[in-house]
């Protein structure tokens, strides 16, 4: 039996919701269950990569899980995207990420999501704000892919990402801005304005804690940014080529849960070269 049945039987047994609510709920899980194919193909032959893909067991709760959610909270609750619960489930679950880091032990984390998505949900309905995020999830994932990311968690319209390269991270971001700005007026994804944010820290775990504040340090960066923008920190702009990145002005901002003042730069994607 697959996740997609089990995650039908769930909905149907228990939702009782009706056959639109199953229908769209099929979509939801039709779109994960082809990122999770996408995403065991990249990673398919490699050992370095393994502990990426999630278990059978794994991918069938999270099935159940999206069902059950569908039904104690409503559909637009579970597709609506967080940095936040990305963050905090990186900090309980601590991927391994250190067989993805630099040479110098790094990692650049990414965390992306589209700016003011719980209206958008609203004004769209559910039908149209799931075909919208997967047309937002097609140009996200190509662009992580082309640009040797990986993707270790996706949350609604979220998504975390790591690279061993700030230079790659900063180039995929430049391409999914340029492909979601380029977009025709008739497209459902000509209101969407996706933020993102990026930071680069030590892979290594010390006292199961580095790690975790360098996962907060990036959402808490990708927080701080507008619609349509690119915010990295000094650790990630210090490692950028000027003769390829056009760096705007810096902002000071107080980063919720870290202490002091830290600088944030603007990325400006129109003139950068992806």
């Amino acid at each position: 039996m697959t996740v997609l049945e089990i995650a039908l039987i769930v909905a149907t047994g228990t939702l009782g919701a009706g056959l639109v609510t199953v229908t769209v709920l099929w979509l939801v899980a039709r779109r994960r269950v082809r990122a999770l194919q996408r995403r065991i193909g990249q990673l398919q032959g490699s050992h370095r990569r393994r502990r990426l893909v999630p278990t059978p067991t794994q991918a069938v709760r999270g099935a159940v899980g999206a069902a059950i959610m569908v039904k104690d909270h409503g559909l637009g609750e579970v597709l609506r995207g967080s940095v936040a619960e990305l963050a905090n489930w990186a900090d309980v679950e601590r991927p391994d990420l250190v067989r993805i880091a630099a040479a110098d032990g790094s990692v650049t984390i990414m965390f992306s999501d589209i700016a003011d998505s719980t209206q958008l949900n609203h004004d769209l309905g559910d039908r149209a704000w799931v075909q919208l995020l997967a047309k937002h999830d097609r140009i996200v994932t190509r662009a992580v892919e082309r640009h040797g990311g990986h993707v270790v968690k996706t949350q609604g319209d979220g998504f975390m990402v790591a690279f061993g390269s700030p230079a790659e991270a900063v180039r995929a971001a430049v391409e999914v801005q340029e492909q979601v700005a380029g977009v025709g007026p008739r497209s459902r994804l000509s209101d969407v304005r996706v933020r993102i944010g990026a930071h680069r820290g030590s892979a290594v775990h010390r006292d199961n804690d580095l790690f975790g504040r360098n996962v907060a340090m990036a959402a808490r960066v990708a927080a701080q940014a507008d619609g349509g923008e690119i915010l990295v920190s000094s650790a990630v702009a210090e490692r950028l080529d000027d003769d390829e990145f056009t760096l705007l002005e810096p902002r000071t901002v107080a980063l919720k849960g870290i202490p002091g003042e830290h600088a944030v730069h603007p990325v400006d994607w129109t003139t950068s070269v992806s």
